[in-house]
C-alpha cells in the first residue's frame, strides 16, 4: 500500500472531500497521503510539501489558524530547500501564509507576506502575467 500512486488517490479523495465541505474526511485522506509520502519520497520532496499545504487549507476551512499556520511553514520550508526561494510555487506558499495570518487579523504580517509572494511573482513572471 505505500505506493505514490495511492498516495496521489489519496490526496484526490481529500480534494473531493474538502470540496464537499467534509474537513474531517479531507484531514483523514491527507493525512494518509502524507503518510505514505513521507515512507516513499522522503521529507524534502514537493508532493510532500503539496500535502502540507493542502491539509493547511482544510485547517484554515475550519478556523484552526494555528495548525494551519504550522503546516504552510512546513510547506514552505520544503519548497525553499528543494525550489529556491524564487519559485512561483514559494509565491504561492507565501500567499497561503498571508492569507491565514489576515483571517487571524495579523494584517501587517500578512500584507508583507503578500509582498514577498508578489515581487517573487513579478520576477520569475513579468508584469504582464495574468495570475
Amino acid at each position: 500500500h505505500d505506493h505514490v500512486d495511492v498516495a496521489a488517490t489519496y490526496n484526490n479523495m481529500g480534494i473531493v472531500h474538502k470540496a464537499l465541505g467534509d474537513y474531517i474526511k479531507a484531514l483523514e485522506c491527507y493525512q494518509k497521503s502524507l503518510e505514505i509520502k513521507l515512507k516513499v519520497l522522503g521529507h524534502d520532496h514537493v508532493d510532500v510539501a503539496k500535502t502540507y499545504n493542502n491539509m493547511g487549507n482544510v485547517l484554515q476551512k475550519q478556523g484552526d489558524y494555528k495548525k494551519a499556520l504550522e503546516y504552510h511553514q512546513k510547506d514552505l520550508g520544503i519548497k525553499l530547500k528543494v525550489l529556491g526561494h524564487d519559485h512561483v510555487d514559494v509565491a504561492t506558499t507565501l500567499m497561503n501564509i498571508a492569507n491565514v495570518l489576515q483571517a487571524q487579523g495579523k494584517f501587517a504580517e500578512a500584507l508583507a507576506k503578500h509582498q514577498e509572494s508578489l515581487e517573487i511573482k513579478l520576477k520569475a513572471l513579468g508584469h504582464d502575467h495574468v495570475d
